[in-house]
């Protein structure tokens, strides 16, 4: 769970699996699991404190235009970067610093450099991002545990029921928006939907991520390649979510995948433009050692797109200094091509975690690569209401309630 969230078109897909994920970490209170995810929850609202600078968490989530490259500093060779850097002092409180030299110790370190580079005559960012943080207790292989747990758990009516009124992460969630769960013959169907309690105690979420989902129809299919019983989906009706999870699911369901798949259908409406991605698939491979987890995922392949319609002759507030394409059709296009295949000669978008235990604790690391567009464009706009940090206290909230599951 992260407030520093990537601001591109498949912003709601991942939204969706946040949601998804959070869900799943309500069954059963873990001290080492409520100490790790209460410092990453400290750690963040620490980065936030730190600046107001929106172009800084952007470019920490590895989002960067070329009109904002002026705003961060210059690697030896001219390439736009950032960094941060913190530790803990004896009291327990973040010492963080932005753009400094990297000290010989540290608790986290993030570092992220956007190197321009050429693809025939188009700009584009290589972006290279390392994270690493030594908060201990926690590592994937827990989530599976959590997540095989609540499946079942949904799957049995009365242990539904009670996880219901006993958890404050869905105590909080079903008091935030409306949730209602259904059954057909092949799926328990758990919905949340955006509505006007949302807006009340959230204005800020329910503008953005409302305002999101209203434009988005999603369908995205989630299965184990080496059991494919061992699957769910998450679908969107508007600003309803909806999360299908098997009736009678194995009973070894999800507790040890080797490679998760993921296939999305996705449409967005927006501004007099459809857009229409079916069949986008990704993979997640998965290895559990004795003291390591480690997780690799990337992008496999893209099936149909097409792309409709013209934009609404008056230009929206907000876009007047927003880049638009000349040609929406063949932009999308070398958008996917840099998201799956990549042009350097590395491949697409690549993400490798590893989550390691020591003597002296554990070492968090994350790495990705991926090739973006100097120039962005973003079917949902450019003005403030789509600034990330809109969501921050619905996520700020959402957080404590799942730290009291687990306390």
């Amino acid at each position: 769970m992260a407030f520093l969230k990537k601001r591109y078109k498949l912003e709601t897909y991942f939204i969706c699996t946040l949601l998804f994920v959070s869900v799943s970490n309500c069954f059963q209170k873990n001290e080492n699991h409520y100490q790790f995810w209460k410092g990453y929850d400290y750690l963040q609202r620490s980065i936030k404190s730190t600046s107001k600078n929106e172009v800084y968490f952007s470019a920490l989530a590895g989002s960067l235009s070329e009109e904002n490259e002026s705003q961060l500093l210059k690697t030896p060779e001219g390439y736009p970067f950032l960094s941060l850097h913190g530790t803990l002092d004896n009291q327990q409180n973040w010492n963080l610093h932005w753009n400094e030299p990297e000290p010989p110790k540290y608790d986290y370190s993030a570092k992220v450099t956007f190197t321009p580079k050429l693809w025939e005559d188009r700009e584009i960012y290589a972006v290279e991002r390392k994270i690493v943080h030594k908060l201990s207790g926690y590592q994937p292989r827990d989530f599976f545990k959590w997540f095989h747990d609540f499946v079942l758990a949904v799957n049995d009516h009365n242990a539904y029921q009670s996880l219901k009124t006993s958890s404050q992460n869905l105590k909080f969630l079903c008091s935030a928006m409306q949730c209602h769960i259904t059954e057909n013959a092949e799926w328990h169907t758990l919905e949340f939907t955006i509505n006007d309690e949302t807006k009340a105690k959230f204005p800020g979420f329910y503008q953005r991520t409302g305002s999101r989902l209203e434009k988005t129809k999603l369908n995205l299919e989630i299965w184990d390649k080496f059991n494919p019983t061992h699957k769910l989906k998450i679908t969107n009706q508007g600003k309803t979510i909806q999360f299908h999870f098997p009736v009678n699911p194995p009973l070894d369901y999800f507790q040890s995948p080797k490679e998760i798949r993921f296939l999305g259908d996705i449409e967005i409406k927006s501004f007099g433009i459809t857009v229409k991605i079916q069949n986008l698939e990704y993979k997640l491979k998965t290895t559990f050692d004795k003291q390591t987890d480690t997780l690799d995922g990337q992008f496999v392949r893209i099936g149909k797109k097409e792309i409709n319609g013209n934009f609404f002759y008056v230009i929206p507030q907000g876009f007047v200094n927003f880049f638009i394409p000349g040609n929406m059709d063949e932009y999308f296009s070398e958008f996917f091509t840099l998201l799956i295949q990549g042009t350097q000669g590395r491949g697409g978008s690549q993400l490798h975690v590893t989550f390691k235990k020591t003597e002296r604790g554990q070492i968090n690391t994350i790495t990705t690569y991926n090739e973006t567009k100097r120039k962005r464009f973003s079917l949902f706009g450019g003005d403030d209401s789509q600034k990330a940090s809109n969501d921050f206290d619905f996520f700020a909230a959402w957080e404590d309630a799942m730290l009291k599951d687990l306390k």
